[in-house]
């Protein structure tokens, strides 16, 4: 005995890499055993819903008609939850007022913002223009400046001897040509800046213009559908809340009021289907969360799968000495669920038909041992196992 519980708990690395492909397996066969209850579950439910749905149907219309007939007792019940009903619609109208109201605000500050920054455009604009035509004048100018002084160069030079009685008078006017050229190019880049600062401010306003369209029809839109959803419920407040009234009163029916004739047979029949329609939601739900439960782990298991084959890796490659992987009793226990869970319901035919029992039994898995906590331990509790093994390779 304790050499089998030896060659269980305590395994190489090779071992714990094949130990992992097995709970693999086996969490992927409970998974595909799980999924065919699911099957199952929604073909049963969708006849079951349509049957429901069609008593619903019959019924609806009849209590519509003969409520004055009705039991007493039933009527109460009728009217207590139309008035809760009516209540919460009056609730969601109030909730569809105070959002209109934000909504409306928000639209008028949206295009508030759009008018804005067109007036700001319209602001700039004969700023900049303004400057430009001070800077063009400034241009011209310095070119007539520019002109002046050469030609005034050209008669020094042309007269005899011009470099050398108006010597003096040449190189100041050439200083004046240079400083004219530095002045004219300044005003050039400046020119230049300000036509580019209009360029770039057209293009930002067009681009927050945009923006703000977009923003401004999303909220009309919304506003919109606020707007339509309260005038209707305003508009229908009473046949609405009966309408949701008596929905809910056929849902919740769990036992049929006395009531003669083809009624009384439906109304006990939805009140059945009422039954076998929260089991099968109950057991829908422990499907879903079982699913979910499983994918996650077996998630969780490959990529854990994944490190130790890297760590395998490095022992082949650098021919590092065998060491064992010691595993608590615990993680060997849980990892055994996945089969005594797929054992369990695989049955998919007879699980469909018992839905109440498929939930006990997942339930039961679930809560001694599939709780996050323990799931979160089994990874913890299987790496500290890996990192105490290879501490032996220092």
């Amino acid at each position: 005995m304790a050499a089998a519980r030896e060659r269980i708990y305590r395994m190489s690395l090779r071992d714990f890499y094949r130990y992992l492909d097995d709970k693999r397996s086996e969490l992927a066969a409970a998974y595909k055993d799980v999924e065919e209850v699911q099957f199952e579950f929604n073909e049963i439910f969708r006849q079951e819903m349509a049957a429901w749905q069609e008593a619903v149907s019959f019924c609806y219309p009849r209590l519509v008609t003969q409520r004055d007939e009705l039991p007493a007792d039933f009527v109460g019940r009728i009217d207590r939850v139309e008035e809760e009903e009516r209540a919460r619609i009056r609730a969601e109208i109030a909730d569809l007022e105070k959002k209109i109201a934000e909504l409306q605000e928000r639209s008028d500050a949206l295009l508030g913002q759009g008018q804005e920054a067109t007036d700001s455009l319209k602001r700039m604009n004969p700023e900049l223009d303004a400057r430009e035509e001070q800077l063009k004048a400034r241009m011209a100018a310095y070119q007539t400046d520019y002109a002046e002084a050469y030609e005034r160069l050209e008669r020094l030079d042309g007269s005899p001897l011009g470099w050398l009685t108006n010597g003096g008078e040449i190189r100041k006017l050439k200083r004046e040509q240079a400083r004219i050229k530095r002045e004219q190019a300044l005003t050039l880049n400046e020119l230049r800046q300000v036509r580019q600062a209009w360029t770039t401010r057209l293009q930002e306003i067009s681009n927050a213009q945009a923006e703000l369209r977009e923003q401004w029809q999303g909220v009309s839109v919304e506003l919109a559908q606020a707007q339509a959803r309260r005038d209707h419920l305003q508009g229908n407040l009473d046949a609405l809340a009966q309408q949701a009234g008596l929905q809910r009163v056929l849902e919740e029916l769990d036992e049929a009021p006395p009531v003669a004739g083809e009624l009384g047979e439906k109304l006990v029949e939805v009140a059945a289907r009422n039954k076998t329609r929260k089991e099968y939601e109950q057991g829908l739900a422990a499907v879903a969360e079982t699913l979910g439960l499983t994918k996650g782990v077996g998630e969780g298991m490959a990529r854990f799968q994944k490190s130790l084959g890297t760590v395998l890796e490095e022992q082949r490659r650098y021919n590092l000495k065998q060491v064992d992987v010691v595993l608590p009793e615990q993680v060997v226990a849980l990892n055994e669920v996945w089969s005594q869970l797929g054992a369990k319901v695989r049955d998919e035919k007879a699980m469909g038909r018992n839905p109440l029992e498929f939930s006990r039994i997942v339930k039961g898995y679930i809560d001694h041992y599939l709780s996050d906590a323990q799931i979160q331990s089994l990874f913890e509790t299987m790496g500290e196992a890996l990192n105490r093994a290879t501490k032996a390779w220092g």
